[in-house]
């Protein structure tokens, strides 16, 4: 009986990794800013067809006046990725010199971009089909500490 609760939850546990379009690894970047330091995330596309990803940065909430966004360069911003396929895109974090010590965080955002909804109309008939596809998004934190 236990093998078969171990069994099911698993099964549910893993079809959720399979849920979302693409995954990102790592989840997380803890980053020195006594020194430039660049960093890489992997992508994986989930899919069986070919994505097109953003790459961006974001404010982390209570971090308004600590955030590292104008301090991230993204390499590269736009990313395409066949089915199946897995791609590295790599940030940059150069301290400004102005920084004061503490906890500064930001996000950085990757985000799906649609394409274009197909509406297929038939002259016979007064109806449309529309195809509607979700669109994922996910926000990793990068967590930078000035002594």
């Amino acid at each position: 009986m236990k093998i078969i609760r171990l069994f099911i939850i698993s099964l549910v546990f893993s079809s959720f990794v399979y849920a979302l379009n693409f995954s990102v690894a790592p989840t997380k970047f803890e980053i020195n800013l006594n020194k430039i330091e660049t960093q890489e995330a992997y992508i994986i596309n989930n899919t069986a067809q070919p994505l097109r990803i953003k790459v961006y940065t974001d404010i982390a909430e209570g971090y308004e006046n600590n955030n590292l966004n104008s301090n991230i360069i993204i390499f590269p911003k736009i990313i395409s990725i066949k089915p199946g396929a897995k791609q590295v895109v790599r940030f940059r974090v150069k301290p400004s010199k102005n920084m004061g010590k503490g906890e500064y965080k930001s996000l950085l955002v990757f985000k799906e971009q649609p394409k274009e909804i197909k509406t297929i109309s038939e002259k016979e008939e007064t109806s449309l089909i529309t195809d509607f596809k979700f669109i994922t998004e996910i926000a990793i934190g990068i967590k930078g500490i000035k002594k």
